[in-house]
């Protein structure tokens, strides 16, 4: 017979960050927004400022469509294709 801990051992799971980039010129930014209130505001402050600091720059603005479920694969697909790096919002 074998005897079990149900304590369980897990190893942590460690993916490291992203590498950040050291301009924003010539990137294309994404703008998630997760329709919790006030997030709509809080995308429009960031546009603006980007707008403000980078003259030009490139923003793709999308929505969930619920925000207690994952973007659905339609909006992840258009984040990957139109953004190098996206901004992620989350109200409450």
């Amino acid at each position: 017979m074998k005897f079990c801990s149900p304590e369980g051992r897990t190893l942590p799971l460690s993916i490291g960050f992203a590498a950040r980039p050291k301009s924003l010129e010539g990137l294309r930014i994404g703008l998630l927004d997760n329709t919790k209130a006030p997030v709509d505001k809080m995308m429009q402050h960031i546009t603006k400022r980007l707008r403000e600091k980078h003259p030009g720059i490139e923003i793709f603005s999308t929505s969930k469509k619920v925000a207690s479920l994952p973007a659905a694969p339609e909006i992840m697909q258009g984040l990957r294709l139109n953004c190098d790096i996206v901004i992620n919002a989350l109200g409450d």
